[in-house]
């Protein structure tokens, strides 16, 4: 078993990088591997807001146990201020930190 990070940077309505995130994190679970975290940068920060994206991205921490990481500062920019359950504000340290076990995926 292996464990994975992913990293999102796109919006979650601009392209279909989080459907294709979503999909490789159901599949990293279905093969036996572990998801640890998520961490949502750039516009990938909206995903937090709206029902389709957040919930989609709640079921997946739910099944999987990961966390799901809001860069601060992406996120303030963009006026979020306050993230709700399971969704963190944390800062890049936390996602290099993260990082350093295991494998890292990107989606653009």
């Amino acid at each position: 078993m292996t464990d994975f990070s992913l990293t999102v940077t796109a919006s979650p309505w601009s392209t279909d990088q989080h459907q294709r995130a979503l999909r490789f994190g159901h599949a990293l679970l279905a093969k036996g591997h572990a998801l640890k975290q998520v961490f949502f940068y750039q516009d990938a920060v909206l995903a937090c807001q709206g029902d389709t994206p957040a919930q989609q991205w709640q079921a997946l921490a739910e099944q999987s146990g990961c966390a799901l990481f809001l860069c601060v500062s992406a996120a303030e920019r963009r006026g979020i201020q306050s993230a709700e359950q399971p969704w963190q504000l944390v800062g890049l340290g936390d996602w290099v930190a993260g990082t350093q076990q295991g494998e890292h995926v990107h989606f653009g």
